[in-house]
């Protein structure tokens, strides 16, 4: 069944859509804010990281630690948020199947 809207030919969204459900966007989300806050609490420079390379120009050892906290931060919560969302999909999606 397919309809026309503004002349483009339009069909109805299909079932099989990924992040179908809010919680598939959501818990990944939160999942990977956690882990950049786990890690930046647990890296030297912690939070100060942030200020020093967005408002700063640190150098030497300073620009050194922020640049290791944000980048493993950054790194891990970008993992993290991959494999969370890949799990939620699945999840979602062996959910809905009769």
């Amino acid at each position: 069944m397919s309809y026309d809207f503004a002349g483009a030919r339009r069909t109805p969204h299909n079932h099989d859509t990924v992040f179908q459900s809010p919680w598939t966007w959501v818990v990944p989300l939160v999942g990977a804010l956690l882990v950049f806050t786990g890690v930046l609490l647990t890296t030297p420079p912690g939070f100060r990281a942030i200020t020093d390379v967005v408002f700063g120009s640190p150098r030497g050892a300073t620009a050194d630690a922020a640049a290791y906290a944000l980048g493993a931060a950054a790194s891990l919560a970008l993992l993290t948020l991959g494999l969370a969302a890949a799990l939620a999909v699945v999840i979602d999606l062996a959910r809905r199947r009769p």
